[in-house]
């Protein structure tokens, strides 16, 4: 009897550890997974735009460079004390401003001791002349007196110059660089005393393909964008090109230039170039922020109705399918889509990071990006 009890206990647990096991392992996971799939599908709420049809110019695009028509470094031709200065850093100047004065004590006393000796000889050389009018002096002497006297006519003008040089002034209008002497400093020749770069107008300094050089004409039209301005454009035209062909990167170097009447651009920044060039073909585009770049191909999430995935969804409800495209030229935050798109096809184009494929959304374009004021090139 024992031993049947035993044995009926034993099973009895057996078969309630079995339950519990069917229960939690089996029966809750299957009633909650049909309670989930039964349950609506959240939506998402994304931005989304129309693949739209567009006529776009076409276009050279370069990265460039501006560059000063003219810039030196000021430097002294004769050595001396700065005993004046006539500028501040940064400061823009107009030609011959006085940008320095170096002290000429010395040079002026000896101009006037010599300009006492030239007078004296201009005297001698006119007594010896009369004269020799008169039969007292003989032709020599008189060259002699001569020779004395532009001798001395040759030193002060030797003198003169080099007190002019201790005067420096700005070759031509610009915008000065920061201040290198200071009063009272001792300036040498070959000493930099300030740099000087015109900037009115300016020119920029881009490379063309071999390809696109036949495209590139003198006279034509171009805009040029800067980081430190975005959302600006400034209109110039092109004015020369280089007079050869790199060996190395089969580029050429390209030159327009710029009204800088504000100075704002400065030698040195670089610019996002636009040539127009070529015809003016149709192309479909959408805004740059609806597509995905990665290494394996770009991609859009593509608006379809929800019913082309789910036959269960509702004839309004939409939903969202990943889309491999082709892209082609960027333009005033727009791309080109060469394939995978056609017409009126709509995409996110904000809000990706919160659907995947699949997921239901509703679209509300109050959320949408705004486009970068300069687009990337």
């Amino acid at each position: 009897m024992r031993r049947f009890l035993f044995i009926f206990f034993t099973v009895l647990l057996g078969a309630l550890a079995a339950a519990v096991a069917w229960y939690a392992f089996y029966f809750k996971p299957n009633m909650i997974a049909a309670a989930i799939s039964k349950s609506p599908k959240p939506v998402e709420t994304v931005a989304a735009a129309a693949v739209a049809p567009d006529m776009w110019q076409g276009e050279i695009r370069a990265i460039g460079t501006t560059v000063a028509p003219q810039g030196v470094n000021i430097m002294p031709e004769v050595n001396g004390m700065v005993v004046k200065l006539g500028f501040d850093s940064g400061q823009y100047v107009e030609k011959g401003t006085v940008l320095a004065v170096l002290d000429a004590t010395a040079e002026q006393a000896q101009l006037q001791n010599l300009t006492v000796q030239l007078g004296n000889a201009q005297r001698d050389l006119d007594r010896g002349k009369a004269l020799q009018r008169k039969g007292f002096m003989a032709k020599a002497d008189i060259d002699k007196l001569t020779t004395a006297r532009d001798a001395l006519k040759a030193n002060v003008d030797q003198t003169e110059a080099i007190i002019a040089k201790k005067t420096i002034t700005a070759p031509f209008a610009g915008a000065l660089g920061l201040r290198q002497v200071s009063m009272g400093s001792y300036a040498a020749p070959g000493n930099p005393i300030v740099w000087i770069q015109q900037v009115d107008p300016i020119y920029v300094d881009f490379t063309v393909t071999e390809a696109d050089y036949g495209s590139i004409k003198t006279g034509q039209s171009f805009t040029a964008g800067f980081d430190a301005m975005p959302g600006q454009s400034f209109k110039g035209a092109l004015t020369a090109t280089d007079a050869r062909i790199s060996a190395a990167s089969r580029m050429i170097t390209v030159r327009g230039e710029l009204a800088n009447a504000d100075h704002r651009l400065l030698p040195g920044m670089y610019a996002n170039v636009r040539v127009a060039a070529g015809e003016t073909r149709p192309v479909l585009t959408l805004p740059q922020t609806a597509i995905t770049y990665s290494l394996y191909g770009n991609s859009v999430l593509k608006v379809v109705p929800a019913s082309t995935i789910d036959k269960d969804a509702k004839p309004e409800q939409l939903a969202v399918v990943s889309a491999i495209v082709k892209t082609g030229a960027v333009k005033d935050g727009k791309v080109e889509v060469t394939e995978g798109l056609a017409a009126g096809d709509q995409v996110v184009i904000a809000g990706q990071n919160k659907v995947s494929q699949g997921s239901y959304i509703v679209i509300n374009n109050d959320i949408s990006l705004t486009p970068p004021a300069n687009p990337a090139e």
